[in-house]
């Protein structure tokens, strides 16, 4: 059984890795393109109720919002004011990648794995890591192992991983440094393995107490 504070814990270092992979993506930059009409849309969504929000970016992604897209497929993922569709979830996030988005990228990769399509998972990644998208060296590596949980996988994905820990990604920091903590890449990188875990939660420490 985990406990309250390890929960606590674990929710803000996830919510860690989805800030940070958004300042990674171009959500920024599409939020800056979206038109007066849908900015006054989408701000009207953030003060209703969850099903009058999801109407709302209904309404803004088909006058043509890139962000509104995403928050609905995220309603339909999340059941956040509607049923449950991850279908419908990854239709809307299919349209915005296809309008560029690169955070819609990730999240149509993960309910891909979340539903057992894990070739259409890869394939959607593989374009973000031609692009040198640190997020998708991640979920690549993450997925990867999902699918057979062995060292020759750990070892095999290592590069991804190090890559994306080298840009900064903390799911990649976390996983390569437990990975090394239990001997995954050999006795000598167990040393190693515990720094980086120690120095991983010390920092999401103070970003826990920050979100706290």
């Amino acid at each position: 059984m985990i406990c309250k504070r390890c929960e606590k814990f674990w929710a803000a270092v996830y919510a860690r890795i989805d800030e940070w992979e958004r300042d990674a993506s171009n959500e920024s930059a599409l939020f800056s393109e979206e038109s007066d009409e849908a900015r006054e849309q989408i701000e009207r969504a953030q003060n209703s109720d969850p099903s009058s929000a999801l109407q709302l970016y209904i309404d803004a992604a088909e006058a043509g919002s890139i962000w509104s897209l995403e928050m609905v497929g995220w309603h339909y993922w999340t059941g956040t004011g509607v049923a449950v569709d991850l279908y419908k979830a990854l239709e809307y996030y299919h349209r915005a990648i296809g309008r560029g988005s690169w955070m819609a990228t990730i999240y149509y990769a993960r309910l891909l794995a979340e539903l057992g399509h894990y070739d259409d998972c890869e394939q959607t990644l593989a374009n973000g890591i031609a692009a040198d998208f640190a997020p998708s060296y991640y979920w690549s590596a993450l997925f990867r192992y999902e699918q057979s949980r062995n060292s020759k996988v750990c070892r095999d994905v290592r590069p991804l991983l190090e890559f994306a820990a080298g840009k900064g990604h903390p799911g990649a920091i976390a996983l390569l440094a437990r990975w090394m903590m239990v001997g995954k890449f050999g006795l000598r990188n167990i040393p190693q393995g515990f720094r980086m875990v120690f120095q991983f939660v010390l920092r999401n420490k103070y970003s826990l107490a920050a979100r706290a």
